[in-house]
């Protein structure tokens, strides 16, 4: 609703429940509505499933938190909640997340609002799907192809199989429909191997000019909550961004620097037509120094 240009009316005093990054999210966009923003959280900040840097960034924009508390009665007027009853937590012992188990206390207290936020828990709305062994416990099981069933065509990825990042949902629905062409088309489903990543001793970090990072300059949090457009941290100009990313050391890839050729004296390694092409590699002359491997500033060649 905010993105589209609408955004709801939430009143002077907005609450939040929950600690993790949506509750962040609702909350920081409630105060750049114009709301007074509170973050109820049944554990204490350090179990906070959310991105620190969010955290931080609420506080700085004041988000009033309220750790170990919990709503337990709503008063509605309307369509409406007026307040919240809230109940006091402490922290119990581990549960099968790793963190304290919150355990409620006699201890009462009560939150004025407009605008009431629930953000406690996600899960995928399975209605329908009761025939494929979808419930409301378990997410879709499925195999590295992403089939669930293949017999009967059904796949599935993104928040049907799991809550992760939106790059493994963009995998997920990438690898199925890979698998779908592939059935039906009757072609062999290939597995995908995964490039193997580069050791940081095999970067010889020597060969590279140490550059400082760049970093970007946070914006003012008084003048931030007050445009729903503001970033938070001012983004690189196109000089800084060329500048930063010129640091890449290139792990594992070729980056045309020559050493291999100049230290091979087989004349074995020959160097490419056209600038971008890849080294080629005469092997029935290679004596197997290793030299070409131990001079390589990327880690691109290795000797099996």
């Amino acid at each position: 609703m905010v993105n589209s240009g609408n955004p709801p009316d939430v009143g002077k005093k907005v609450v939040a429940v929950g600690g993790g990054d949506s509750a962040m999210d609702a909350a920081r966009v409630c105060l750049r509505l114009g709301a007074e923003v509170t973050l109820l959280y049944r554990r204490t900040r350090h179990e906070m499933p959310a991105i620190e840097e969010d955290i931080v960034g609420g506080e700085k924009e004041n988000v009033n938190f309220i750790f170990l508390a919990t709503p337990v009665e709503l008063n509605i007027d309307g369509n409406r909640c007026k307040s919240i009853k809230c109940q006091k937590m402490e922290l119990g012992e581990p549960d099968s997340s790793g963190r304290r188990r919150p355990v409620p206390i006699d201890e009462f207290f009560k939150l004025e609002t407009d605008y009431l936020i629930p953000s406690i828990s996600q899960e995928p709305e399975f209605e329908g799907f009761e025939g494929i062994g979808a419930n409301r416990k378990d997410w879709l099981s499925t195999d590295d192809f992403m089939e669930k069933d293949a017999d009967n065509h059904v796949y599935a990825g993104g928040d049907a199989k799991e809550l992760g990042l939106v790059t493994i949902a963009m995998y997920q629905g990438r690898r199925a429909a890979d698998t779908i062409h592939s059935r039906f088309r009757d072609l062999p489903i290939e597995h995908q191997e995964r490039s193997a990543l580069i050791d940081k001793s095999k970067i010889l970090v020597d060969y590279y000019e140490p550059k400082e990072r760049l970093t970007v300059e946070e914006v003012d949090p008084e003048k931030r909550v007050l445009s729903l457009t503001q970033e938070v941290d001012r983004t690189f100009t196109s000089p800084e961004a060329l500048e930063e990313s010129a640091r890449c050391l290139s792990c594992g890839m070729c980056v045309e620097c020559g050493q291999c050729y100049v230290y091979c004296q087989d004349q074995v390694i020959q160097k490419p037509a056209q600038p971008g092409s890849l080294y080629t590699f005469k092997l029935d002359l290679c004596q197997g120094c290793s030299k070409c491997a131990e001079v390589c500033p990327c880690g691109f060649i290795q000797m099996k």
